[in-house]
Parts: structure tokens; C-alpha cells; sequence
């Protein structure tokens, strides 16, 4: 389980690999010191709905030969839970934590990904884990680039950011090349 998570929050991020949040996560790094809440909803609403679709999927779709039909439960079910919580957390605190794209794909890789239950939702939380520990580094992406100014001189700052986080999954993925693997060469 441990090597679940290290490998899906590092080596096998669901940002740069998958693309997961790679265009929200820029614009959700804007207010960082704002988004607590929203993680929060973020991981309750992704482990409740993996947890929730995993049994759904197995004691049912799979059975019944309805594999098909995955992403539809999944969708349905993410709705749910998110519009329960997204309520609740209105209710409490008065602050929008609406967001449903990374968090509905994090719950279909989960459930693409994995063997059980378990895996599962370590699966998901990695992911989560892989987006959350993003936006720090892309915040201070942006406060570098508005420091340097003359947004009209480098181009848009959104597309900057983007080429930086292309330049990140280069350098996280480099040590994933077969020479270094020991054995691959003579």
C-alpha cells in the first residue's frame, strides 16, 4: 500500500502522466490560501465515491457482464456524493467548493487501476496526494513569473506555467530511461 502511494503521488503522477487537474490545477493555484476546504471535499468525496463505485462495480457490473456502464456509475455516484458534501459544506462554513473534473477522473483511474478495494482508494488518495502537493510549486511557479513582470514581453502566464510543469514531468520522468537501468546494456 505504501508503494501504491509513492508510486501514484511521485513517480507516476497523476498531474503529468495522466493529465489529471493539469489545466484546473493552474487556475486553482491562484488562491491557494483559500482552497483548504476544497481539498478537504476533494478527498472525502473522491475516497467516499471509489470506495462506494469499487463495491458497486464488483458485486454487480462485473457479474452482470455490464462493464461498460463503469463510467456512468462512477459519474452518478460522484454526483451524489459531492453535491451531499458541496451542501454540507455550504451550510457549515459558506464557502463554493464546487469541482468535479479532477476529482471524477481521479475516481475512474482508481477504478481502472486497481485489483481491490484497498488498492483502490490508495490509488485515489495518491492522486489527490499528487495534485494537492502540486500547487504549492505551481504558486510559487506564478509568483516567479510575476516577479519577473512584463507579462506582454514573455508571453501569456498561463502558458508559461504549463511549459514549466512540462519542463517538472521531464525531469521527474528522466531517471525512467532503460540505460539506466542496470542490466539493460552489456
Amino acid at each position: 500500500m505504501i508503494f501504491t502511494i509513492m508510486y501514484y503521488s511521485f513517480i507516476v503522477s497523476a498531474i503529468f502522466f495522466y493529465g489529471i487537474g493539469l489545466n484546473d490545477s493552474t487556475i486553482i493555484c491562484d488562491k491557494i490560501h483559500t482552497i483548504g476546504m476544497l481539498l478537504v471535499k476533494m478527498l472525502v468525496s473522491i475516497v467516499a465515491s471509489v470506495a462506494l463505485c469499487f463495491l458497486i462495480q464488483k458485486e454487480f457490473l462485473i457479474p452482470l457482464g455490464l462493464n461498460d456502464f463503469i463510467p456512468l456509475i462512477a459519474l452518478l455516484v460522484y454526483i451524489i456524493i459531492s453535491v451531499l458534501f458541496e451542501s454540507i459544506m455550504r451550510i457549515t462554513s459558506t464557502k463554493n467548493t464546487a469541482e468535479f473534473n479532477i476529482s471524477y477522473l481521479i475516481v475512474l483511474l482508481a477504478l481502472y487501476e486497481s485489483p481491490n478495494l484497498v488498492s483502490s482508494v490508495s490509488i485515489s488518495i495518491a492522486s489527490f496526494l499528487s495534485f494537492a502537493i502540486i500547487l504549492p510549486v505551481l504558486y510559487s511557479i506564478k509568483k516567479r513569473i510575476d516577479i519577473v513582470g512584463n507579462i506582454e514581453l514573455h508571453g501569456n502566464r498561463r502558458s508559461l506555467v504549463l511549459i514549466s510543469l512540462a519542463i517538472l514531468a521531464t525531469l521527474i520522468s528522466v531517471c525512467n530511461v532503460s540505460w539506466l537501468v542496470p542490466g539493460v546494456l552489456p
